[in-house]
């Protein structure tokens, strides 16, 4: 496409245009087979009429509803035709699957700009979901659902927001909406992450399901960085050749999926792992990143994401 004039390749994206078209129109024609056996393979064209700026109307309606239904099954912990994973949905659906009551008033206030009064909204709701920044009102309580304590309410999810993203963990999975787009991230692992601030969002609960501290460290005009404080009483024993063979390994692990790593011990003998990323890692990247580092300590952790093959 790259080697067509700018009018070559409006005509090669008007013809693959009208063979998705008849495609899709062929395939919701025939709905039980639609159901059991779309035309593409877990209904990724779905995922590429939004990213493509689709609206809701111009979407296969039906095909777009068993969108919803699996993630609905999904959520519920029913069985499902397939994962669900890395798909894209709109903003109003995203919230009817969490926050089913509420989920009119949340959108107003982002609309409205907001959204700084959608924790109000949610607290007077009997939805069983917590804030992750009550960690601090509530010491412990994000361990407790992440480890899925029996005195954690059934159905407990995790969430955030700021003015740009809200982002919810529920059950190994990450569900992120673009505020600003309406497009929201369902069940987040291979895709690309969009803005390095959500790692920033996401770092509290792996450092609760890790045990270990966690910072980003954003400089203007520099590198993003992660780093990994593990504390010498944590550490499993890294004496002499074993310490050289564990970062070597761990190293030859880390460098196809980020630029850097660097390990440093402190005064304390606390460990540092720094590591650098960008724009090219994945959220299933970040999740390898903490559980291969977690191999360092001797506390038992927990995997945040599960994968396609977990």
């Amino acid at each position: 496409m790259n080697e067509l004039s700018p009018k070559e390749q409006n005509i090669m994206m008007g013809f693959l245009k009208d063979y998705i078209d008849d495609l899709c129109y062929k395939c919701n024609l025939d709905r039980i087979e639609n159901v059991f056996n779309p035309k593409c393979r877990k209904r990724f064209l779905i995922n590429f009429r939004i990213m493509a700026g689709a609206s809701i109307e111009e979407l296969p309606r039906y095909c777009y509803e068993q969108v919803l239904n699996n993630l609905q099954k999904y959520i519920l912990k029913k069985t499902t035709l397939y994962t669900p994973i890395d798909v894209l949905i709109y903003l109003s659906d995203f919230f009817k699957l969490f926050f089913p009551d509420i989920s009119q008033g949340i959108i107003k206030k982002i609309r409205t700009k907001r959204v700084n009064e959608i924790n109000t909204i949610i607290n007077k709701s009997k939805i069983p979901a917590i804030y992750s920044k009550s960690r601090k009102e509530k010491p412990g309580i994000l361990k407790n659902i992440l480890k899925k304590d029996k005195l954690v309410k059934e159905g407990s999810f995790i969430y955030d927001y700021n003015e740009n993203y809200f982002v919810i963990w529920y059950s190994n999975s990450l569900f992120i909406a673009n505020l600003n787009t309406e497009i929201a991230l369902c069940n987040a692992y291979n895709k690309k992450i969009e803005d390095l601030s959500i790692i920033n969002m996401i770092i509290p609960l792996y450092a609760e399901g890790k045990e270990f501290n966690i910072t980003l460290i954003q400089e203007q005009n520099s590198e993003t960085k992660i780093k990994v404080t593990i504390q010498s009483k944590d550490l499993i024993n890294l004496d002499g050749e074993l310490k050289e063979k564990k970062f070597n390994e761990l190293t030859e692990k880390l460098s196809p999926k980020f630029p850097r790593a660097i390990f440093n011990f402190t005064e304390t003998s606390d460990l540092e792992i720094i590591v650098e990323v960008n724009k090219n890692c994945s959220y299933s990247d970040i999740n390898f990143l903490f559980n291969e580092v977690s191999r360092l300590s001797q506390i038992v952790s927990i995997n945040l994401l599960e994968g396609e093959n977990e």
